[in-house]
């Protein structure tokens, strides 16, 4: 896997960007990382539940596009499988950091080696005089938004596991009787029964940090674990297929 490296005029003079739908670049990510933005957009087709990250403990929100480990569903072809896709789908070839921990000064980065740059086609991103086109100027403000949408995604799940509103879940997925029987552990979703416990005060403090129609968009989109079951069972049924004829 390719690292990003700092955009230079001087550096990246000659680059342009190719626009495409194409996410197979995501196609080994069944669980993929999205923001407080999205919940109201991507509930509609995907089940939006919280991983623990290992090394810190702390939880993100995810969009499960498939159960087997590996596969995302969505992004096995050229042609992307859904009606609606992921801010953060959007950003590549770039990406958006701090220049450290301790500042609040933003680098924009540049994935080298994406297939999505060219130097004879697509969007330029620097002019002849190595000024930023409005193109360039155009991603990198979508980038800062993200950036923040991704600051207040966290600030969203330290409140969650404060409150205790977290809690873990054993999701057991099988299509129909015939079908194989996915044992997936390790996700994580706001606790209904903790959720209508809390104090009349508790509540409020929810709706004015605006979090509850986040919350409702999460609990509303487990309807779509089965959507994704049935996909899954097509996608490999169809595999199984393919492996009888070789």
């Amino acid at each position: 896997m390719s690292s990003p490296v700092p955009l230079r005029n001087n550096v990246h003079a000659k680059l342009k960007v190719i626009e495409s739908g194409d996410f197979r670049r995501f196609k080994e990510n069944h669980l993929v990382p999205i923001v407080i933005q999205d919940f109201f957009t991507l509930a509609a087709e995907f089940p939006l539940v919280f991983v623990k990250i290992a090394k810190t403990d702390d939880f993100i929100p995810v969009a499960m596009m498939g159960l087997r480990e590996g596969q995302n569903l969505y992004c096995q072809t050229e042609q992307w499988q859904g009606g609606v896709i992921p801010i953060s789908f959007g950003n590549a070839p770039f990406a958006i950091s701090r220049v450290d921990d301790k500042s609040e000064q933003l680098i924009v980065l540049v994935d080298e080696e994406s297939p999505l740059l060219s130097e004879t086609e697509g969007e330029a991103i620097f002019d002849e005089k190595g000024e930023r086109t409005p193109y360039l100027e155009k991603r990198i403000d979508a980038l800062t938004k993200v950036a923040d949408q991704t600051r207040n995604t966290q600030e969203m799940c330290k409140r969650l596991v404060e409150r205790k509103l977290l809690t873990t879940q054993k999701l057991e997925l099988q299509h129909r009787p015939d079908a194989q029987r996915f044992n997936i552990e390790g996700i994580y979703i706001v606790d209904e029964i903790a959720l209508n416990e809390m104090s009349d005060e508790g509540y409020l403090e929810l709706r004015k940090m605006g979090l509850l129609p986040v919350i409702y968009a999460h609990l509303t989109s487990l309807q779509q674990l089965r959507r994704v079951s049935e996909m899954q069972f097509q996608a490999d049924k169809a595999a199984q297929a393919e492996k009888a004829k070789s």
